[in-house]
């Protein structure tokens, strides 16, 4: 009898749940540790994109957001092993729905942030002459979350 409730109780459980009970994707969040894998840079001058991959101590460098700035920690070579560099902690603002981030009193100099998931992170930009060419450079930073 016992058996019989318990089963006509998990049934009726589960034919009165609504479709309107979905479950809610989680929201992708900047906040986090981040490893800077690569960086593609198009270069205005010559129309071709050069990729810059992260290599050697630089892929020990983290950039940890926090809600309302980022310390980034880098890594330089020294006697064989990688060694702390520099960390350096600046305030920053986020609008999602612009999908610009900039940091402090730096409003006129911001990134898109093209794409944000759980794992991954990119930042545009056009800030800069790379090519030397008089006109910004698109660079594209590619980011992995870290554990």
């Amino acid at each position: 009898m016992k058996k019989i409730f318990l089963s006509s109780a998990i049934l009726s459980i589960l034919a009165c749940s609504s479709s309107n009970d979905e479950v809610q994707p989680v929201q992708a969040s900047m906040i986090g540790k981040w490893k800077l894998n690569k960086v593609e840079v198009h270069n205005s001058k010559s129309n071709q994109t050069v990729t810059h991959v992260t290599t050697g101590c630089d892929k020990e460098s983290i950039h940890e957001f926090k809600e309302k700035e980022m310390t980034s920690t880098t890594f330089a070579p020294e006697n064989g092993s990688c060694v702390k560099t520099d960390v350096v902690t600046r305030k920053y603002t986020y609008d999602p729905v612009t999908r610009k981030f900039w940091y402090e009193e730096e409003k006129d100099y911001f990134y898109i942030v093209s794409q944000l998931s759980q794992a991954d992170m990119i930042f545009e930009d056009t800030i800069q002459d790379f090519d030397g060419d008089g006109v910004n450079d698109r660079a594209k930073y590619f980011f992995t979350k870290s554990n």
